[in-house]
């Protein structure tokens, strides 16, 4: 059973961007290790060295995986936070953050395509499982509170030993 705790601690960032009732989702590249063809937001890494700055490392990942300049990105805020530790894999920490585009452009990205998409589609694609029970509430936090004054919500998400997500649990 020890191999199935974890024994490092990964942080990685994704951003739900919105612009006139759409949102800005990436359907990951066919060729990728880690969900390939699967949709999420846009995001990745944080660097070890960019952990005193969670905000720049997530306009970092705007800027590399689409082009787009960060001052692009308005109201822009950590919303949630969700720690998980699947069976076998590093305990991880997902930042999610949203931000408002004034015009719906669509950059090309290398991680895979990306694509405007209405709330109601959402549930429609192929969402990374824990990414799937964070996009909805985010878009409900944007709803309330558009300019991300609101206290960041924390969560936690359980999974079964097979690494299948059971549920997540928001304080």
């Amino acid at each position: 059973m020890e191999a199935a705790r974890p024994d490092r601690l990964e942080a990685y960032s994704l951003l739900l961007l919105t612009c006139q009732g759409r949102y800005l989702l990436l359907r990951r590249a066919a060729g990728k290790r880690f969900a390939p063809g699967r949709w999420t937001g846009i995001g990745g890494r944080v660097e070890p060295d960019e952990l005193g700055r969670l905000r720049a490392s997530a306009l970092r990942e705007l800027v590399e995986e689409t082009g787009l300049p960060a001052d692009a990105v308005t109201s822009f805020a950590l919303r949630r936070v969700l720690v998980h530790a699947r069976p076998g894999e590093p305990l991880t920490v997902l930042l999610y953050f949203t931000g408002t585009l004034g015009e719906p452009v669509l950059p090309e990205c290398a991680e895979g395509t990306l694509a405007w998409v209405r709330a109601a589609e959402i549930a429609d694609l192929d969402v990374i499982e824990n990414t799937a029970q964070v996009i909805p509430r985010l878009i409900e936090d944007l709803a309330r509170d558009p300019h991300g004054r609101e206290p960041v919500v924390l969560g936690l998400a359980r999974y079964a030993m097979d690494g299948s997500l059971e549920r997540v649990v928001w304080a």
